[in-house]
């Protein structure tokens, strides 16, 4: 069967539009996947970054509430007139070299928000440490005057700043990206 000419063009075409059909179905797939990868990759990473900075705080917030109930069993013992045993004491030192250690992740954790350019949730960080800046420099062992009393309202305020800044983190979180 002799082929004539208008049915080799003809074949060609099929031929032709069916390879670039191809083409651009496969390069449009596997754009849509890479950036589906992408987008998941990135979203992956700013969860963790989010959730590494809420591991950091609770951290140094662990801390801080270790150095606080001290610092109130100490008054306590005091106010009894009693003196407090040097074994707490010594305990208490290690606590204070803990606090400025888990410092430096704090330092961490806020540049990852703003580097996130979660501002807000930075602020409320930034309110909270402040706090415990103020914890460390305000209240010790030793201090004349302290009260239990007042040490309760240092602790509820503590934990109020730290549920503030959870919170932001939260919706943070929630939002995604």
């Amino acid at each position: 069967m002799p082929a004539t000419v208008i049915e080799v063009v003809d074949t060609a075409i099929k031929i032709g539009l069916g390879g670039i059909i191809g083409f651009v179905s496969t390069y449009t797939v596997t754009r849509l996947n890479h950036t589906h990868d992408a987008n998941k990759e990135r979203s992956k990473r700013h969860f963790d970054a989010i959730e590494q900075v809420a591991a950091h705080i609770e951290e140094f917030s662990h801390v801080a509430l270790k150095y606080w109930a001290l610092v109130v069993e100490c008054v306590r013992v005091e106010n009894d007139g009693k003196e407090w045993p040097k074994e707490r004491a010594e305990q208490l030192n290690i606590v204070k070299a803990e606090y400025f250690s888990e410092a430096k992740n704090v330092t961490v954790a806020e540049s990852k928000l703003l580097l996130l350019g979660l501002n807000a949730a930075s602020e409320k960080l930034g309110n909270y440490t402040e706090f415990l800046k103020v914890l460390r420099r305000k209240y010790y062992v030793g201090k004349h005057g302290l009260t239990e009393e007042v040490m309760d309202n240092v602790r509820e305020e503590l934990l109020s700043l730290r549920q503030e800044f959870f919170n932001e983190l939260s919706k943070a979180y929630k939002n995604g990206l």
